[in-house]
């Protein structure tokens, strides 16, 4: 099997510290491959160390166009995104919402991943006991490469809940 493929598979389980080992194994390996910089800056954003995340997003978008650098918001500016976002959607959209609770996260944590739940996922739904749908502020970070796309991101991800 191919070492980004082991890594990304460690990733998905939740098994992050391998994944850490195998990613950055991978960028050893292959230090021009894009998606084995994209992949080491995921799993490096999961296990704590965010410096070396952005070193590595860094990395990835210096090598290829289609993986633009991620834009950071505070997790206040993130909030002000989301209520921006649900006052653009659509009334049908904001109908399927009503009575939804949101609730904004960082990133799915290891018993979230372990679950099931893609550690890369930009929300989650779940309806019982009640309605409630959690947005990984990270993760939607991670696929914006500026504030617009960011708000475009969200703008997405409610109108489809």
């Amino acid at each position: 099997m191919d070492l980004l493929q082991h890594a990304r598979r460690l990733y998905e389980r939740g098994d992050m510290h391998d994944a850490l080992e195998a990613a950055q194994a991978a960028c050893e390996r292959a230090p021009r491959d894009a998606e084995a910089w994209w992949l080491l800056a995921c799993v490096s954003r999961h296990t704590g160390l965010p410096q070396a995340s952005d070193q590595a997003f860094r990395r990835a978008a210096d090598l290829s166009r289609r993986k633009p650098l991620p834009v950071r918001v505070s997790p206040a500016e993130f909030a002000a995104v989301v209520e921006k976002a649900r006052r653009q959607m659509s009334p049908d959209a904001r109908r399927r919402l009503a009575g939804t609770q949101l609730r904004l996260c960082g990133l799915p944590d290891a018993k979230e991943v372990r679950s099931g739940i893609k550690p890369d996922v930009l929300a989650h739904r779940t309806r019982q006991p009640v309605d409630v749908l959690t947005l990984f502020q990270v993760n939607l970070e991670n696929r914006s490469g500026s504030p617009s796309a960011l708000e475009a991101a969200v703008v997405k991800v409610l109108s489809k809940a």
